[in-house]
This record gives C-alpha cells, sequence and structure tokens, in this order.
C-alpha cells in the first residue's frame, strides 16, 4: 500500500515550487481548491510555507548580524570586558517554539500552539522519531507531537530499528492480528522484490510471533503445486533477516535455480516449520513472486495475476535515455507516479482490480504505434480497449492524449480530486483530464491572476474641433464577468459589467485643452488594468 502522505508530500511540493517562483498565494490556493482539494488544508500548507521562509530570512539576518558583531569585536581593543560565548540567536521576549512546525519563530509568526522563550530541540514534541499510528503503520522521520495527536504512538527511534516495523508495513497491525489463530507457527510474511528477472535475487522473510522449539523454517517455491526449489530461512542476522534473534527468519534465493523458460512464471511460497519434537507445521501460499525471461514487461506487485478481467497500467519511458542511470530514474518515477495515483480514494480502495507493470523494453519510443505494438508482444492479456499505457516523458510539460488508451505525461504529476468520482473505465478513456503537471498548474495560476486587457481605438495623435467625441475601446479578459469604469478627468461617466470580449463606445463632452479619459478594470478575480487617453481639443 502506497503511503497515506503521498498525496499530501506531492502537493507541499507543488506548493513550494510555484510560491518560490513568485505565484501569489491566493492564485495557488484558488486553482487547488477549484480541482477538489480542501481550502482549509491548502491554506494551512501554503500559510507553512510563508512560515519557513520567514525562518530562512531570519536565520540569514542573524548570521549576516552575527560575522559583522564578530569582526567588529576583533577590532576593538577589549579592555575590562570580556566576551564568553557567541550569540545565534536574536533574543526577544516574543520568540520561542512554533510546534506545529518546530522551528523558532515570534509568536506572531506562529499559526498553532507557541511555546514562548524555549528552544525546539528541547521541546518532547519536536523530537523526531518512529510514529505508528492508530492503524498500525510505520511513519519515519515524525514528530513526536504529530504522532500523539493522531492517536499514534511515537518511538524516538528510526523506524528500521523497531521489530514490529521492519517484520511487515503493508498491513494494519489489526489485520494481522485476527488473522492469527493460535501463536504456535503463526507468522507475517514478506518478500522483495515482488516481481523482477530471472538470475536475481528475491529476499524471503517469515516473522513469527512464537518461535518456541523451533527446528527450522524452510520456505518452498511451487510453480502450480509442482516444487521446483527450497530455501532454509535463518534467524541469525547473517542472511538478510535482520537482526539476531528479533524472530525475523530469512534467506536470499537465487531465481537461476529454476529452469530457463520464456515469458513470466508466478511462483507461490509456501512456509514449513520443524520443531525440536519432530512435529512439522506448514503455511501454503503466504506470497508469492513472479520471475520474467526474455521478457521486459515487469510487474510490479504482488497481487499480479495473469487473469484476463484485471484492467492494467502499463508505464513505459520516453528521453530518458539521454542519462546514464535513466532506467533507475523512470523506476522512481513509476514509484512516486504510483504512490500519488493510488493515494487518491477510487484508485486506493480498488486496488485489487489492477495489474501494473514497467515496461523496460527501451527508454525512448519512435512514434506510439511502435510502443503498443511492443507492449502487446509482451505484457500479458493486454488490451487497448480496457488497458492503459502510461508513457512517462521527462521533456513533456502537459499529460497529452495519444490514442485510444496511450497517454504521455510529465512523471510529476498530481491527480484532480474528481479523480475518485469516475469509474475506472471512464478514467482510463479521459485520463489527462484528471491530471494536474507542474507546467499546467502554473498556467492555471498565471490565467488566475491574469489581469484584463483595455485597447483604446479611439485616435489621440489628433486635435479635436468639437467637443464630441465618440471614445472607442476594447476590453478583454480570461476571468469574466469584468467591471469596468470610465473616468473624464476624474469624474465617473461610465460603469458596466461585461460577460465577454467586446468593444465600447461612450460618447463624452469635451472641454476645450488636454482631457484626461481614464478605464479602469476589475474581473472576477479582483485583478486590475489601467488604461488613460488624452484627448486634445481646440474649439473656435
Amino acid at each position: 500500500m502506497p503511503s497515506k502522505n503521498k498525496i499530501d508530500q506531492r502537493l507541499k511540493e507543488y506548493i513550494k515550487e510555484h510560491l518560490s517562483k513568485g505565484y501569489s498565494k491566493k492564485a495557488v490556493k484558488h486553482v487547488l481548491v477549484n480541482h477538489g482539494y480542501d481550502e482549509n488544508y491548502v491554506d494551512k500548507l501554503t500559510g507553512k510555507y510563508s512560515e519557513l521562509q520567514f525562518i530562512k530570512k531570519y536565520s540569514i539576518i542573524v548570521s549576516l548580524l552575527f560575522t559583522i558583531l564578530f569582526f567588529s569585536f576583533n577590532l576593538i581593543e577589549l579592555r575590562e570586558t570580556q566576551i564568553t560565548g557567541y550569540a545565534t540567536t536574536i533574543s526577544t521576549s516574543n520568540e520561542g517554539c512554533c510546534t506545529p512546525i518546530c522551528q523558532q519563530t515570534s509568536k506572531n509568526e506562529c499559526y498553532g500552539n507557541f511555546i514562548s522563550d524555549e528552544k525546539c530541540s528541547g521541546i518532547e514534541e519536536c523530537n523526531v522519531g518512529c510514529c505508528i499510528d492508530k492503524e498500525g503503520y510505520c511513519l519515519a522521520n515524525y514528530l513526536h507531537g504529530n504522532c500523539i495527536s493522531s492517536y499514534g504512538t511515537n518511538r524516538n527511534r528510526d523506524c528500521s530499528d523497531i521489530v514490529f516495523c521492519r517484520n511487515i508495513t503493508d498491513k494494519s497491525y489489526a489485520s494481522r492480528l485476527y488473522s492469527i489463530k493460535g501463536k504456535k507457527g503463526a507468522g507475517v510474511p514478506a518478500l522483495k522484490p515482488a516481481a523482477d528477472y530471472y538470475n536475481s535475487s528475491f529476499n524471503i522473510r517469515y516473522y513469527l510471533y512464537d518461535k518456541a522449539n523451533i527446528l527450522s523454517v524452510v520456505a518452498e517455491l511451487r510453480d502450480s503445486e509442482q516444487l521446483v526449489d527450497s530455501i532454509t530461512l535463518y534467524d541469525d542476522g547473517l542472511h538478510n533477516d535482520g537482526t539476531e534473534n528479533d524472530n525475523t527468519y530469512g534467506n536470499n534465493w537465487l531465481s537461476s535455480k529454476i529452469k530457463d523458460f520464456d515469458g513470466f512464471k508466478r511462483l507461490d511460497v509456501d512456509i514449513l516449520l520443524k520443531y525440536s519434537d519432530g512435529t512439522k507445521q506448514s503455511a501454503s501460499k503466504v506470497q508469492s513472486i513472479i520471475v520474467l525471461n526474455n521478457n521486459k514487461c515487469l510487474p510490479i506487485y504482488a497481487e499480479w495475476s495473469n487473469s484476463s478481467g484485471r484492467k492494467g497500467i502499463i508505464f513505459a519511458a520516453h528521453n530518458y535515455d539521454t542519462s546514464s542511470d535513466g532506467y533507475q530514474i523512470f523506476e522512481t518515477d513509476v514509484e512516486n507516479f504510483l504512490d500519488t495515483l493510488f493515494s487518491t480514494g477510487k484508485f486506493s480502495s480498488n486496488k485489487e482490480e489492477f495489474n501494473i507493470y514497467r515496461f523496460d523494453q527501451s527508454l525512448s519510443y519512435s512514434n506510439i504505434q511502435a510502443l503498443t505494438s511492443s507492449v502487446s508482444g509482451h505484457c500479458p492479456s493486454y488490451s487497448n480497449k480496457k488497458d492503459l499505457i502510461v508513457l512517462l516523458d521527462i521533456n513533456e510539460d502537459y499529460c497529452i492524449q495519444e490514442s485510444l488508451g496511450v497517454v504521455r505525461t510529465n512523471p510529476q504529476a498530481i491527480f484532480y480530486k474528481n479523480i475518485t468520482n469516475a469509474e475506472i473505465n471512464n478514467t482510463f478513456a479521459d485520463f489527462c483530464s484528471f491530471v494536474l503537471t507542474p507546467k499546467k498548474l502554473a498556467d492555471e495560476i498565471i490565467a488566475f491572476a491574469a489581469p484584463p486587457k483595455i485597447v483604446f481605438y479611439t485616435p489621440d495623435n489628433i486635435s479635436y474641433d468639437t467637443s464630441v467625441v465618440n471614445v472607442s475601446f476594447g476590453i478583454s479578459a480570461l476571468n469574466y464577468p469584468v467591471n469596468y469604469s470610465l473616468f473624464l478627468d476624474d469624474s465617473i461617466v461610465s460603469e458596466k459589467t461585461l460577460s465577454e470580449d467586446g468593444t465600447e463606445s461612450v460618447v463624452l463632452d469635451l472641454a476645450n485643452g488636454t482631457n484626461v479619459v481614464f478605464v479602469e478594470s476589475v474581473d472576477k478575480n479582483s485583478n486590475s488594468a489601467f488604461a488613460q487617453l488624452l484627448l486634445n481639443v481646440t474649439l473656435q
């Protein structure tokens, strides 16, 4: 299961990126809220970024001040006064720790609980450690206070050092607890990776709740019930099993031990337990692994099935061949893309409906037809009527529908919340309408903040010999309705609300000499525009 915080993390990255480029908080907030994200939560994220920016600027000022003071004092002859220690912060009575972000701020800059005259490093809430939340998930590098406030259990250690977290993190504690019938022989399997190529290594682990009188733990690998290989698992800390005597038995298994084959091979893993009194106990099909040979369509999740009833998502790469570590970058981008996608409700609650593949045939494709033909020949049960090919292109700014069942998109994407309301078939058919890339977000922010345009058509390079002049101008905008006001020498002559682009004409009674005509327009997002026209009138 992807981390529950993945979509939040991606949102934070988006907000940070676009605010740092100078886009306003109002515009960023509007676009994200308009696409279904909670207004209060977006407010919180944009506020937190502003706090962090303040802290960074504050720290720079303090560092500069310290440097200036340090060199100044070295230039002055010190007589009776002896300086001890160094100033690291500017001390004010209003300074303390802002616990929601665990940063030193002033009280006015803290949105949430504030502890005055205290360093964050000395406050328990700001200790960073491993949080085991109320569902049993282990969350690394988590603030103590945020963990406790969410009814979790905090440990001031790395999650990898906690047996509970190290043994398995893809199921909640409750789910595991209910599956235990009796402690003897009961355990939890773990296997990495879920799928890999022939000649690769798989790490097989089995956590026993009670290891009393255990003589041996053996993993048996079966192909359609037929035994193809077996491997002994150990709890000695020497066989990639964690630490010694932590109840986790493990070992690495090489897929080259099975006979050569072409295509896909799914192997079920059985666990055989032998006790010192001679009795045996077994657990059938605790997990399965996928081995590929002469094939580059790699299943990503252990739940993979060759069933034609499942929908498939196949990730392919484009323009990744410009880097020497293109395959590694592509693999990471696929994982991040999937984590974000499966953090949305519709996908996270229907994960069993999908087969997910990473297509490693090439890092770039000459055309879409070549890609679909190659996928069709390698990925099992592929059909463009039910499956989706996602071509990750690091040079693409947007998401583009290339053909039926094929999209090309920038890998750094988040998804509109309304993706959870659509049926999966409809989502695949119109996938790009749910994708928000950084460039598309920037475009929408700019569109939101773009002011109206005002163009005068009445010439101003002549001298009029009449006091009655018809002033003509056009207004165009991206965010209707638009209200405009026309002023003649500081007096309002005309006001109107427009719902579309158009040309306006107003008859003015001008005075002899120079007349100042001024038009102000304001769109629905409060973006303003101004234009001025000087009309010279010479009356006989």
